[in-house]
């Protein structure tokens, strides 16, 4: 009879184990880790897509205020319109995080944006790795975080034109005088 149970044990555990195939194949869409990235359609206006900062946490104060002021310049470069946040239709929750990474630094954002009723809509995040020593923060130069708001600002362009605010631009006027 012990042997019986035991025969039966092993089929129970080998049934329990034919599941667990490496098949080879690629994960499917469902179990992907991270989103496609956003594809910034052409033609359209943002002027009626229009975003706040409602708050930037992570940087130190003048990390901070640069940060702050370089997004700004590179929102009006991409024609996303920045308001008020009671007259925003998005409004961005930014957060800012650098640390220690092999041969300087890591400079990490992430961008939630939430409609107008604070319903998060998407996460937009990149890296990027800076060369140098010292303190992360420190390795931060003007040009950095230029570079890091410009590329928020392409994710969040990118985002806005797929939002149906996004209209498509006026064309200029052809003129058929000879």
């Amino acid at each position: 009879m012990s042997a019986l149970l035991r025969g039966l044990g092993l089929v129970v555990a080998l049934a329990g184990l034919s599941g667990c195939a490496d098949t080879g194949a690629p994960p499917s869409a469902e179990t992907a880790l991270s989103p496609a990235p956003i594809v910034k359609r052409d033609g359209v206006s943002l002027a009626e897509a229009t975003v706040a900062v409602v708050s930037l946490d992570g940087a130190p104060g003048a990390a901070s205020l640069a940060f702050n002021q370089a997004l700004a310049k590179q929102f009006q470069s991409r024609g996303v319109v920045a308001t008020a946040p009671a007259k925003a239709r998005y409004l961005l929750r930014a957060y800012l995080a650098a640390s220690p990474a092999q041969d300087g630094a890591s400079l990490d954002y992430v961008v939630d944006v939430f409609d107008a009723r604070r319903i998060r809509l998407a996460r937009l995040n990149d890296s990027f790795a800076l060369k140098g020593t010292g303190d992360a923060w420190s390795l931060m130069s003007d040009a950095s975080l230029d570079a890091v708001a410009g590329q928020c600002a392409d994710e969040v362009a990118a985002f806005l034109s797929n939002q149906p605010e996004a209209k498509p631009a006026a064309s200029a006027a052809l003129s058929y005088a000879n």
